[in-house]
């Protein structure tokens, strides 16, 4: 009999690149395999946010069979509050940010969601405001 997943499998998770625009600082993708034809990326970091546009086409390409859902996530620090968003690409190419708890979202993924996080990440967890 064959054992059924809690959580999704998370299939990819990069080291934190440089973002395009280099001077805001890097970027972690990560991606979880949460149906056959289904995957949820979630783009993290201090410089990802200014990247999203094109960013998100080039993830896009990369997983042609499937549905690809996008989120968000900028870590806390001593200036900001950690922040996650559900990110809506528009036939314009502009992407739209809907906040969402941290906790809903790692109730979607896993616990992999938070053990992956950014080292310099000074949240603990949880919902970010």
């Amino acid at each position: 009999m064959a054992v059924e997943r809690v959580h999704p499998e998370m299939i990819r998770d990069e080291d934190p690149w440089q973002s395009l625009q280099g001077w805001q600082g890097h970027a972690h993708v990560r991606v979880w395999r949460t149906k056959a034809d289904q995957v949820s990326v979630v783009i993290s970091g201090e410089g990802a946010g200014s990247d999203l546009e094109t960013v998100i086409p080039m993830l896009r390409a990369e997983y042609p069979d499937d549905t690809v859902e996008f989120f968000f996530h900028r870590p806390m620090d001593w200036i900001d509050v950690g922040y996650y968003a559900e990110l809506t690409p528009g036939d314009d190419g502009m992407v739209t940010r809907t906040h969402i708890p941290g906790d809903s979202l790692a109730a979607r993924l896993g616990p992999a969601l938070y053990v992956t996080e950014d080292p310099d990440d000074e949240s603990v967890g949880g919902d970010s405001p």
